[in-house]
């Protein structure tokens, strides 16, 4: 396992706590495994996803879909706090949510009903930082074409040994029409640079947290590989590998996640 140190959520915690986000993750970082102990809880590997071999696998899985062709640039509108100075990622922009009109929804999801959607699609939104109405402004940002896999995806769907409930939800957001995956953020962001970004698109770009977050199971399996003389590859080219997660991240583990390894 790992703890999950990067994006806009642990900004917003350090910045309340007046850490820097690297202080705060790893305070928590200590924390968790204290916890975990007190219960009895032994992990083979409890690690980071703020790591050098979750970096480079990062820019691995990057580089390999890029390619593949699957990752392209493109032109976006973003809110932008004008009294800030800064271009909001999803945690700092809340409003009404599109779907089922449930109110304080972060601007990427909605918490009630589950529905994902850009921020620009949110109703009255306000920046959660100076409670000012945003702006829009463009920005070129990387993207993953996860539209491309909405068969594969399905057809992975019907034949995985996954919950009944789950193969629905799924099966109706992959009818719904996957949208191509936005999996870059603008600075600043607590996360890892993307590669050559700056001669590509003119500006310092970040992974999007859950482009990362799901490499930092292989990432602990390698750190832990090589601390005891054994090959991470062998459990992921080779075994099984099981999963248990919330139902908040069904999306991003069997839609994002699989499309990845699927690219």
């Amino acid at each position: 396992c790992a703890s999950d140190m990067h994006g806009t959520p642990i900004e917003v915690n350090a910045k309340k706590a007046g850490l820097h986000p690297e202080q705060f993750v790893e305070k928590y970082w200590e924390e968790h495994q204290e916890d975990f102990s007190s219960f009895l809880i032994h992990f083979d590997n409890f690690y980071k996803t703020h790591s050098p071999e979750n970096k480079e696998l990062a820019e691995y899985f990057f580089q390999r879909l890029k390619e593949e062709e699957l990752i392209y640039t493109k032109e976006i509108e973003q809110m932008y706090d004008k009294e800030a100075e800064r271009f909001l990622p999803d945690r700092f922009v809340k409003g009404t949510c599109p779907k089922c009109k449930a109110e304080d929804q972060y601007s990427d999801n909605c918490e009630k009903c589950g529905a994902h959607y850009s921020s620009t699609e949110l109703i009255e939104p306000y920046s959660t930082i100076t409670n000012t109405k945003p702006v829009l402004k463009k920005s070129t940002h990387y993207f993953f074409k996860l539209s491309n896999f909405s068969e594969k995806l399905q057809e992975w769907v019907n034949t995985s040994n996954i919950q009944e409930e789950i193969k629905n939800w799924l099966t109706n957001w992959i009818k719904d029409g996957l949208k191509d995956w936005c999996i870059s953020r603008d600075a600043p962001y607590f996360g890892f640079p993307i590669p050559n970004a700056e001669e590509e698109v003119g500006a310092k770009k970040f992974f999007y947290v859950w482009l990362d977050a799901p490499i930092g199971y292989i990432s602990s399996t390698k750190n832990y590989c090589d601390q005891n003389n054994c090959n991470w590859k062998d459990y992921w080219y080779k075994g099984n590998v099981h999963h248990f997660i919330g139902k908040d991240i069904v999306y991003f583990h069997y839609l994002f996640w699989i499309g990845m390894f699927m690219g």
